[in-house]
C-alpha cells in the first residue's frame, strides 16, 4: 500500500450517476429548488481509465476549501448557476457525501436546466478537486486485485459541480495522468520487486517488457535458429573449398 499527502495543485474531474433531482415542495405548482450528490462516500467507482477504481473516504470533506465554488453547467464557468460566495449554492456533508443544493436562477440557462431536469434528459453531476491524500493498493499476482484501488482520504479543494449531459471521459482521462507518473515512480522505487504485471494499470515506463516471441503462422518447419544458420555456413564453406581444389588438378 502505498499513503501519500498531495501538495501538487492537480486538479481532477470526476462523473457519475446521481439522483439530481427537483424539490416540489407542498402548494407550489413547479418547484426549482436543485438537489443531489456530488460525491457519495464508500463507494468503489466503475474502473476509471480502465485501470483503477476509487472510492471517496467519510470525512474526506472535513477542512476542504469550499469558500468560492460554483455551480455550473458541463464544466463551463461561462454557464454558472450558483456560487457559494454569493450564498446562492449551499454545500453540506451527511452520511452520504457532499450534498448540494441551489435555486435554479431566473435566467435562460437556468430555466433551461429546469426543464430538462424534470424532463429526465440531464440525471448526472461531476466535481472538480483537488485531493490532499489517498492511499492506493496497486494490483498484483499476490492480492489478486483486478484494478488498482485509490481511496481519496482528504480533498484539499472543490472549484466546481456541474450539471452534465455526458461523462467528461476526456477530461477525466487528462486528469489523471500524474496518477499514472506517480505509480511509476512508485514501481521503480521498489526496484524488481515492484515491476507491474502486465495488463494491470497503464503502460508504466521502467517496466519489463515481455520476452520477445517468434511465430510461425504458416506451417512447416519452425523459423530457422542461429545453430541451423551457422550449419548452412559450413555447408557452404566446404563446397567453396572443394571447387577450389578440383580447379588446381
Amino acid at each position: 500500500m502505498e499513503a501519500r499527502k498531495i501538495n501538487n495543485g492537480e486538479r481532477e474531474l470526476r462523473c457519475g450517476l446521481s439522483d439530481v433531482r427537483i424539490e416540489q415542495r407542498d402548494g407550489e405548482g413547479g418547484g426549482r429548488t436543485v438537489t443531489g450528490y456530488a460525491a457519495k462516500f464508500d463507494k468503489w467507482s466503475e474502473p476509471i481509465c480502465g485501470w483503477f477504481v476509487e472510492q471517496i473516504r467519510a470525512g474526506a470533506f472535513d477542512g476542504c476549501d469550499t469558500t468560492d465554488a460554483i455551480m455550473c453547467f458541463n464544466h463551463n464557468v461561462d454557464d454558472i448557476l450558483a456560487r457559494t460566495a454569493s450564498g446562492s449554492l449551499t454545500l453540506s456533508v451527511d452520511e452520504v457525501g457532499l450534498r448540494f443544493s441551489f435555486e435554479a436562477p431566473n435566467t435562460s440557462l437556468g430555466n433551461d436546466m429546469v426543464e430538462l431536469l424534470r424532463r429526465g434528459d440531464i440525471d448526472k453531476c461531476s466535481f472538480c478537486f483537488v485531493v490532499g491524500a489517498d492511499e492506493w493498493v496497486y494490483a498484483d499476482e499476490k492480492n489478486g486485485l483486478a484494478h488498482d484501488q485509490r481511496t481519496i482520504l482528504k480533498i484539499a479543494k472543490l472549484y466546481d459541480v456541474a450539471l452534465v449531459v455526458y461523462p467528461a471521459y476526456p477530461d477525466t482521462e487528462a486528469s489523471v495522468r500524474h496518477l499514472e507518473e506517480r505509480k511509476a515512480e512508485y514501481l521503480r522505487s521498489r526496484g524488481p520487486e515492484g515491476a507491474a504485471p502486465q495488463g494491470s494499470g497503464p503502460d508504466v515506463a521502467g517496466a519489463t517488457p515481455p520476452a520477445p516471441t517468434t511465430e510461425n503462422s504458416g506451417g512447416g518447419d519452425p523459423p530457422a535458429t542461429k545453430d541451423t544458420y551457422d550449419d548452412e555456413s559450413d555447408s557452404r564453406r566446404r563446397v567453396v573449398e572443394f571447387l577450389f581444389l578440383q580447379s588446381l588438378l
